[in-house]
């Protein structure tokens, strides 16, 4: 069993958003997009960092440290909110983006900070999701 802590950063979180906002709106649309055209307007910057500073005031403030517990059936994740368990089942993809892992659920993402993993536990946390993991050629703009 993997146990990984995390505690988000601004700047971190920010950058998720931004490798990532392209990619969602896209699937939201039914369109399949290449890592070419993976480029946010000036705009789509500005919008994504001012809502997603509220959003990580919120998540943190309301979540705050999280501690997962990470094993071949799923994962479970422990902060202010309580524990919950979530099978891989419920697990659609794993995004490996330049500084982080985000796993897309049923409802809603979680992020994980590259930062957070050793080398082995990277190895290892590779080898159990890798039926789900996406390697991603997402650049930050």
């Amino acid at each position: 069993m993997l146990i990984i802590n995390v505690n988000y950063i601004l700047s971190e979180y920010i950058s998720i958003l931004k490798q990532f906002a392209p990619v969602a709106s896209a699937k939201e649309k039914n369109i399949t997009l290449s890592s070419a055209n993976l480029k946010l307007s000036l705009w789509d910057k500005f919008t994504v960092y001012a809502l997603g500073s509220f959003m990580f005031a919120l998540k943190v403030r309301k979540v705050g440290l999280c501690t997962f517990h990470i094993d071949k059936e799923g994962f479970s994740r422990k902060s202010n909110v309580g524990e919950k368990f979530i099978s891989w089942k419920k697990v659609i993809n794993i995004h490996q983006l330049s500084n982080a892992y985000l796993m897309e659920l049923e409802q809603g993402f979680i992020p994980l900070p590259l930062r957070c993993f050793d080398n082995i536990q990277r190895i290892n946390f590779e080898a159990i999701v890798a039926p789900k993991l996406i390697t991603s050629t997402l650049s930050h703009n």
